[in-house]
């Protein structure tokens, strides 16, 4: 063997090496990089007697910090179509009374190991800004007199911590599905959703 294909072998074991100990995290771990996602399912409230159809899309970051560990961000923003009305009927008055949650938006943490190289599991924990809508209208009973119909609106915007869990699984390597449960503190709000995740 010539001195020059020993350095050459050398070498190459050398580079070799080298990739070995500065590959990151991520590029052992398929769950990091950006994504986008959309998702849909059920949510019920403490506050609404009335449970419904939630959707929404949602975009985030996962940092693979090991071959199986990734931290991540990621912002969602939905809509729910849960709603209930109540009637209230006095001698002189009914008053039908529309309460509904509506569009929601906010921002997570989340934590996740890799079961496999297509099996993720993770918490997620953060913030979400909340819409109750709440619309009541007020007919007079005959023969009272008086403005006919009188609407008051009494809806708000409501901050609340969200706290949850999932599952997802990749089908190729850039395509997944989702399986998720999300818990709000404020309005006692239960979501169980169901999206499918595009990665980068």
């Amino acid at each position: 063997m010539t001195v020059m294909k020993i350095h050459a072998l050398i070498g190459a074991g050398l580079l070799v090496a080298l990739n070995g100990l500065t590959a990151s995290p991520a590029a052992a771990n398929p769950h990091g990089g950006f994504y986008v996602g959309a998702d849909t399912g059920y949510e019920g409230s403490g506050r609404i007697d009335q449970g419904g159809v939630t959707y929404g899309l949602f975009a985030g970051y996962n940092l693979a910090v090991s071959d199986k560990v990734i931290l991540g961000i990621e912002a969602r923003v939905g809509d729910s179509e849960i709603d209930e009305t109540l009637t209230r009927t006095t001698p002189t008055f009914t008053t039908v009374t529309r309460n509904a949650i509506g569009l929601h938006y906010g921002a997570a943490a989340r934590m996740g190991y890799a079961l496999s190289k297509r099996t993720l599991v993770y918490a997620r924990g953060g913030w979400e800004n909340v819409r109750l809508r709440s619309v009541s209208t007020r007919t007079s009973v005959p023969p009272t007199t008086g403005p006919n119909p009188v609407v008051t609106d009494a809806s708000f915007n409501d901050d609340t911590l969200v706290v949850g869990a999932g599952v997802e699984h990749r089908i190729t390597d850039t395509i997944g599905l989702r399986l998720s449960y999300d818990y709000g503190e404020n309005f006692d709000r239960h979501q169980v959703r169901a999206g499918v995740v595009f990665a980068f």
